[in-house]
């Protein structure tokens, strides 16, 4: 019987070193081979590629961990620069390549989408008069409400300081117009609790349906366009 035999603690055997043992042990048992001069060198060789294959193996098991972790790593740090990190909603360049995402099914399949630009009213006032912890705790309010009171293949952006841009799939503009004066009414009858003190938060949005001509910028420039239209007309207002 071969003396090569699982070491203590091991409870499994790769099956390259099973074929090793089984080898070593049909050259002991034929024959004289037990008592060849060359013998113990070659038990001696097998016992070291059976160390090496040990360690292969826990190099290659090395590898295929740090290649599943980069690739989460990955996801990560893509998520991440997609993200804003207050709010949770996607930034403004997970909007804009989803938009022109958009506009390359658009181009092949045909179809429309709705941009709406939505504001927060006054929003220098709240910081001024509250603080910054309360305007940002207003921006992730004002970003829940919006984002729980869409359906799931739209979007809704953080696009910069208090402003969010919202992406309505196939919609157009009379159906945003809907869209838009729920998010209104939401807001407008939502009061934030903060500190003994109840805050008020009102939007103005503005509405811009998909034109066969226009491109991403044109979409997001008649949005805002259309916002700025609700300010001057007073705010907590939608306009198209």
């Amino acid at each position: 019987m071969s003396r090569w035999t699982v070491p203590r603690g091991t409870t499994e055997m790769s099956a390259q070193e099973r074929r090793l043992l089984d080898w070593v042990q049909r050259l002991e048992e034929t024959g004289d081979n037990a008592g060849h001069p060359l013998m113990e060198e070659f038990r001696t060789l097998a016992a070291e590629h059976r160390k090496l294959m040990r360690q292969l193996t826990k190099i290659a098991t090395i590898s295929d961990r740090m290649h599943t972790d980069s690739r989460q790593m990955a996801q990560v740090l893509h998520a991440a620069a997609q993200t804003d990190p207050l709010t949770q909603l996607p930034n403004r360049r997970h909007m804009i390549e989803r938009l022109e995402s958009e506009l390359g099914r658009i181009a092949r399949h045909g179809g429309g989408f709705t941009l709406v630009m939505v504001d927060i009213d006054h929003f220098k006032a709240i910081n001024d008069a509250f603080g910054h912890a309360v305007g940002d705790t207003a921006l992730v309010e004002t970003a829940r409400i919006l984002r729980q009171n869409l359906r799931g293949h739209d979007l809704c952006a953080r696009w910069g300081g208090e402003e969010f841009l919202i992406l309505l799939t196939q919609t157009d503009q009379e159906q945003a117009k809907t869209v838009a004066e729920k998010l209104r009414r939401l807001v407008d009858d939502h009061r934030m609790h903060v500190e003994g003190r109840d805050i008020h938060i009102t939007l103005s949005l503005g509405i811009a349906a998909y034109r066969p001509d226009w491109t991403a910028d044109a979409c997001i420039q008649a949005a805002d366009d259309a916002l700025y239209a609700a300010k001057r007309a007073g705010r907590n207002r939608w306009a198209a």
